[in-house]
């Protein structure tokens, strides 16, 4: 059989399907495009679908034994960032992907404190995306609008939105909340980047998060999947603290799920709307009024 190699070259970024009808029939090397979608709509990079400059990824597959193979996003495209992963035969591979690229790959460790919300923690996994040198782009994209499959960047961590708004006798224009505290919650785990899992660590102790609330009056956390049925919030506004309960839909944060509530800061209490999940999934949790 006649041998054939294809380097991995990301040429371009698109949002298409998981394959590729288009062959290409010539007999020199192949370059294999990288198309690379997050799935689920949020506003931000750090909980959403829009890749930034230079973010980087790493692209792993199995046949040929390349492994963590790192591709950084370049003026809209994903291009090599080290070495190029080259194929010694036609057959299809299939490709896996983790985002934010670490060189030693594995068993990555992170804390979800206050001071590290910030897109390294939004740990992404995609795979199932195939190619080979007649059909050369590996599509981590989402297909299953057209009857494909999702080989789409997928959140592998938990997400908590609150939207805060001024209810009965509170004005917001002329004071705002200041900051919040998330109660009893494990802040730090782990992201392994061969399969996707995020989990917190073993034996880890609960602690609390204090997150500013800022002028936009919306705020959100990332979180490790955990259990947890019941989060104790606590909002300071004009110099007093207001204290209410978050109910976690199913007793658990999920992978891939935001949950979303509206604070609504009155005159003597907090009011907790339903909470929704949005994808990132939104979740609905109830009403709940806390008192001074």
């Amino acid at each position: 059989m006649k041998t054939r190699l294809f380097a991995l070259a990301a040429l371009g970024i698109a949002l298409t399907a998981c394959t590729n009808d288009n062959e290409v029939m010539n007999n020199g090397p192949v370059a294999a495009v990288i198309n690379a979608e997050i799935s689920d709509a949020v506003a931000t990079r750090a909980s959403g679908t829009t890749w930034a400059d230079k973010d980087e990824i790493g692209i792993s597959e199995n046949r040929f034994g390349y492994a963590n193979v790192p591709y950084r996003m370049t003026n809209g495209k994903f291009e090599p960032a080290g070495s190029v992963i080259f194929f010694e035969d036609d057959a299809p591979t299939t490709f896996s992907a983790y985002y934010p690229y670490s060189k030693e790959g594995g068993i990555l460790t992170a804390t979800t404190d206050t001071d590290n919300q910030t897109p390294a923690i939004d740990f992404l996994y995609a795979t199932g995306a195939t190619a080979s040198t007649h059909n050369p782009e590996v599509n981590f994209t989402d297909d299953t609008k057209a009857g494909g499959k999702d080989c789409s960047f997928h959140h592998c961590m938990s997400q908590i939105t609150l939207t805060f708004v001024a209810g009965s006798g509170v004005d917001f224009s002329t004071i705002q909340p200041e900051s919040y505290t998330l109660s009893e919650l494990v802040l730090t785990g782990s992201f392994d980047t061969t399969t996707g899992i995020a989990k917190t660590d073993d034996g880890a102790q609960a602690t609390n998060l204090d997150m500013p609330i800022g002028s936009l009056l919306t705020s959100s956390v990332i979180l490790f999947p955990q259990t947890k049925a019941n989060i104790g919030l606590t909002v300071v506004f004009n110099g007093y603290d207001y204290n209410a309960t978050l109910t976690v839909p199913d007793g658990e944060l999920k992978a891939g799920n935001n949950y979303t509530y509206t604070v609504t800061v009155r005159n003597q209490d907090l009011s907790i709307g339903s909470a929704e999940i949005t994808d990132w999934n939104p979740v609905s949790g109830g009403d709940v009024n806390a008192e001074l």
